[in-house]
């Protein structure tokens, strides 16, 4: 089923809950800590307790806020062309090519590869722990794998109508999960009932399929064509819906690959 049609099966949120948008939520920090509760309470028992270890005592939630807190550390900075990908419109991704500093689908498969690797120092099976969780949400905001024409909508200035313009990217990867004005937990518990719907298909999915519907989503991040890029009501309803979906995508995805890492024996990486 297409990425679109999980968006139909979705309710629109009551649109008093706007008044919230200018909170500091957002995909950002926001997103990466419903994505992680979603995953957590997925997790096997064993991975659970290697979770605790390896984040000493941070659950998922937590965990998936680091890659973004240490990007503008010098050792550091060579990370943040793992968050995104660039491809353009209407290309194949089986045509895709990795850069040389890497992308967020080389940086998901090392960093997963690296925490399954039982033999690896402890310190490094913890930093690909905390790469991997921020990761795996990262590539299901729909802008993360995005033109590299306009950086991922960071040159394209939209005005979301609630105190001022702020660019593309930074609507969607901040700013678009506020819409509903819930909090973490009951943000969590309303996707309860479309992941337990679509969680067994969801978990199948190959990392390219996420990729792929990032790339799919595509016109509707773009479709805001309003006067003066004001987005319309019906933009950010849409923008809302789609939201849910990939960030209830994301936590049953990161759970699975959590899973697949630390669940039973697992071999070493090359």
């Amino acid at each position: 089923m297409t990425v679109r049609k999980w968006l139909n099966w979705m309710p629109l949120a009551s649109f008093a809950a706007l008044a919230a948008f200018g909170q500091t939520h957002g995909f950002g920090a926001d997103g990466h800590r419903i994505a992680g509760l979603i995953a957590q309470e997925r997790l096997c028992a064993e991975a659970q307790q290697q979770v605790r270890t390896l984040g000493q005592g941070q659950g998922l939630d937590q965990l998936g806020l680091w890659a973004d807190w240490i990007r503008g550390e010098p050792e550091w900075e060579h990370s943040a062309a793992w968050h995104y990908m660039n491809i353009p419109d209407g290309a194949r991704l089986e045509d895709y090519r990795h850069p040389p500093e890497g992308d967020i689908l080389w940086a998901i498969r090392y960093f997963g590869a690296r925490l399954a690797d039982r033999q690896a120092p402890i310190a490094e099976r913890r930093d690909a722990l905390r790469f991997l969780v921020h990761f795996a949400a990262d590539i299901h905001q729909p802008l993360h794998v995005g033109r590299e024409s306009d950086r991922g909508g960071n040159m394209i200035d939209i005005d979301p109508g609630t105190g001022g313009p702020v660019n593309l990217h930074r609507f969607w990867d901040t700013d678009a999960v506020a819409l509903s004005g819930l909090e973490f937990e009951d943000y969590v518990r309303n996707l309860a009932g479309l992941i337990e719907a679509n969680a067994p298909a969801w978990e199948q999915d190959m990392l390219m399929d996420w990729a792929r519907e990032s790339q799919i989503l595509r016109p509707d991040v773009y479709d805001f064509g309003g006067r003066g890029n004001r987005l319309t009501r019906g933009y950010l309803e849409n923008a809302e819906r789609i939201t849910r979906v990939r960030l209830a995508q994301a936590g049953v995805r990161l759970a699975a690959e959590v899973n697949r890492a630390l669940c039973g024996p697992a071999e070493a990486s090359p």
